[in-house]
Order: structure tokens, then C-alpha cells, then sequence
């Protein structure tokens, strides 16, 4: 038994600082994702401004996974974090100091590239500090934090008026904690991140539903992370109310994502499931079009805890969709290009949601979000027609996964073979 209790804690112990700067960097980045639309909407910048702010974030996450690990290879990961998590810190202040729309695009840019640039470092320390053994293991409990922390940071809206200033220095203050554990970490020094370079034929080559599916996936996800709190407030729900309603769709995501998974891994074809996903995520978003305004609260949750736990699984079987299709030495390259493909979708989703809204209504942010899943799931359907599915036999299992950055893939147990 003691050896039992033993082996959790040597496994852990060498990354427990880098968990601790995981969960205060998304209980920070939890906290912003909601606060910003909100400070947003009560300063008059109107759908397209929110929109645009949010496709903003989505932008500089982007060029993260480009800028940032060269620097790395030339100045180092600590020196990297170090820098990037105190560009980042002070970005929320500035905030509250620059009430401009254009400003706040220019900020959000910037944090995107910082909280991109945080992810590589520190998901190349937990590569590193991890064995072919307890990579699973690692990569679980990692997922895990990363969920249960930006769950949290919803919450962290309520000690404070989205119309002041305290929350934004709230936001800073775990950004810069962030620095703390991770600089001061004893795990082993990780190798260079991995570079985003998606051949976008190739990709299309391999798996067009792939493509398709992340692509579409960033954009109504984009969409629902930068306005759906504009949407809760117009519901009339309070400030405890919007946290609640952004958070049930991460739960409702993170709670299905295990028996979803065991589930592709014994169907023919994990596009039947797609598919399902995107027709489930289509009718949740007709409920809350049509019918929030008259549901009982509960019941608006549970739509919205519906639509989450659809649509915030589809980028993951689309990702191991495509990686059926693909050689075992390509996955982490598949992976990451597919990222990049769904940041360039979430760049744009929040741009197309909020001129909808914009034009006729805050509510319709889901008749952009049906539009999307609706048509998905006829893509997928139609293609099932057009290539034959990858036998269960053959296909790796399916992982729970996080939409972080390309590092995120070499610590997933399934690039084990595209490793030395």
C-alpha cells in the first residue's frame, strides 16, 4: 500500500508547480474571457466591437504558436515565460486604463500571443517531466485542472462590479502568481516547442471532415466564448446567473468527453458521431433561440449545459477523426495543424456572430451557431458516402483533449509512436 501511495506522489511531485501555474493562469484567463464582454457591453461598444475583440484573442493565440517558439530557442523557456507572463499580467490593467474598443483589440491580440506563449512552455515542461508510463496520467490531470480552473474563474466575476476596476486587477494578480510556481519549478528543462506549420493540402488530403469539422467548430465555439455572456445578460440573469450559464456548457463539455469517447472507439465510423454531435448542438441552439426567453431558468441552463456538452466535444473527434486516417509519425503534426485551423475558425466565427447579433438581435448568436452545426452534420453525412470509415481495429483509442497549443499534442499518450 505504501508503495502504491508512493508512486502518485514521485509522479506528481516534479510537476506540482507546473499544475499550480496552470490553474492560476486559467483561473485568471476564466475570469477575463467573461468580464471583458461584459465590461464591453455596459461601455456601449456594441455586437460587432465585442465580436471583434473576441476574434482578437483568437488572432494573437494564433500567432502565438508562430512567434514564440522562436524566442524560445534563442533566449530559453524560462526567460521566455518569465517575459511573456509579465507582458501578460499587465494587460488587463491596461484595460481599465484605455476604454477604447480599438485599444482593447490591440490588448487582446496581445494576450492571446501571451497565454499561447504560457501554454508551450509549460505543456513542454510536463512533456519533459513525463515518462511513456505516466504520460496519460499527466496529461489527465492536467486536462483536468485546466477545466476545473477556468470553470472557477467564472465564478471570480462575483467578488467584484464588471463595472470597476477590481476585477481587472483580480485578473492581473493571477497572471502574475502564474510566474511564481513555474519559475521556481525544479522539472527538467523541456525541449523546443513544437511548431505549428499546417500543410493545409495535406490536411485536406487526410481528412476533409477533419478540416472541416475543426474549422466550423472554432467558429461557433469563437463565437459562443465571445458573446455568450452578452447573450446571459440579456436574458436578465444576474452576475451569479452569467457565471453559472458560461460554466455549465465547460462541465457539460468535460462530462461527456469519457463515455463519448469509449463510445467512438467501438463505433464503425466515429463520423456517425460527429455528426450526432453537431444535430444535438443544432437543437440546443434552437432552444435558446426560440425559447429562453420563456424557460424557466433551470431549463436554460440545461439547454446551454446541452449545447456545451456537444459542442465543446467536437473538436476532439474531429482531431481523432483525421488521425485515423493518418500515419502513427504524423499525429502530432496533424494535431497541431488542426489547432491552427480551428484558431483561424475562431477568428472568424465572433465576427460573423456579432454582426448578426447586431442586426437582428443579441439572441440570434445561436441562429449563427445552428447555421454552423447544421451544416456540419450534412457535410459529414454526405462524406461518409464519398470514404469508407477506419476499421475500430485499426484506429488508436480516443484521449480527452484541450485546445491549448501544439505542445499539448507531444504530451498526448497517442504520439507515443511519433516520439523518440
Amino acid at each position: 500500500m505504501t508503495a502504491f501511495l508512493a508512486e502518485p506522489r514521485s509522479m506528481f511531485a516534479p510537476i506540482a508547480a507546473l499544475l499550480a501555474g496552470v490553474a492560476l493562469l486559467m483561473l485568471g484567463n476564466g475570469l477575463f474571457l467573461t468580464l471583458v464582454p461584459l465590461r464591453a457591453e455596459l461601455e456601449g461598444f456594441g455586437a460587432v466591437w465585442i465580436g471583434a475583440i473576441g476574434a482578437s484573442y483568437f488572432t494573437g493565440f494564433v500567432l502565438g504558436c508562430y512567434l514564440v517558439p522562436p524566442l524560445v530557442s534563442q533566449v530559453g523557456h524560462i526567460r521566455v515565460y518569465a517575459a511573456v507572463a509579465a507582458l501578460g499580467a499587465i494587460v488587463p490593467l491596461l484595460h481599465a486604463l484605455a476604454l477604447s474598443p480599438v485599444a482593447w483589440i490591440v490588448f487582446r491580440i496581445v494576450l492571446g500571443l501571451c497565454v499561447s506563449g504560457l501554454y508551450m512552455v509549460i505543456e513542454s515542461w510536463l512533456n519533459a517531466a513525463s515518462t511513456r508510463r505516466s504520460r496519460g496520467t499527466v496529461f489527465s490531470a492536467y486536462i483536468a485542472i485546466h477545466l476545473a480552473a477556468i470553470t472557477a474563474g467564472q465564478y471570480l466575476i462575483l467578488i467584484g462590479s464588471p463595472g470597476g476596476s477590481e476585477l481587472f486587477s483580480v485578473a492581473t494578480i493571477l497572471f502574475a502568481l502564474a510566474v511564481v510556481p513555474v519559475c521556481l519549478s525544479r522539472a527538467p528543462s523541456p525541449s523546443l516547442p513544437v511548431r505549428a506549420r499546417p500543410d493545409l493540402r495535406k490536411l485536406w488530403r487526410n481528412s476533409q471532415v477533419g478540416v472541416v469539422g475543426c474549422m466550423t467548430n472554432g467558429m461557433a465555439n469563437g463565437a459562443v466564448w465571445s458573446l455568450a455572456p452578452i447573450y446571459a445578460k440579456s436574458l436578465g440573469l444576474s452576475l451569479t446567473g452569467i457565471a453559472v450559464f458560461v460554466s455549465v456548457a465547460i462541465v457539460g463539455g468535460a462530462f461527456v468527453q469519457y463515455p463519448l469517447g469509449r463510445l467512438s472507439d467501438r463505433l464503425p465510423d466515429r463520423r456517425w458521431l460527429i455528426a450526432a454531435l453537431c444535430a444535438i448542438a443544432t437543437c440546443a441552439g434552437l432552444l435558446l433561440l426560440l425559447l429562453a426567453p420563456v424557460l424557466p431558468l433551470p431549463a436554460v441552463y440545461a439547454a446551454y449545459f446541452l449545447f456545451g456538452a456537444a459542442a465543446f466535444s467536437i473538436y476532439g473527434f474531429a482531431v481523432a477523426h483525421a488521425n485515423d486516417h493518418a500515419d502513427p509519425g504524423d499525429f502530432v503534426e496533424i494535431s497541431a495543424g488542426l489547432l491552427v485551423i480551428f484558431g483561424i475558425g475562431a477568428v472568424i466565427g465572433p465576427l460573423l456572430a456579432s454582426l448578426l447579433m447586431e442586426t437582428l438581435g443579441t439572441r440570434y448568436l445561436f441562429l449563427f451557431t445552428c447555421a454552423v452545426h447544421a451544416s456540419v452534420a450534412l457535410w459529414t453525412v454526405w462524406r461518409m458516402k464519398q470514404r469508407d470509415a477506419v476499421a475500430p481495429e485499426d484506429r488508436e483509442d480516443y484521449v480527452p483533449m484541450v485546445r491549448t497549443s501544439p505542445n499539448a499534442f507531444a504530451l498526448d499518450p497517442r504520439s507515443e509512436d511519433s516520439t523518440p
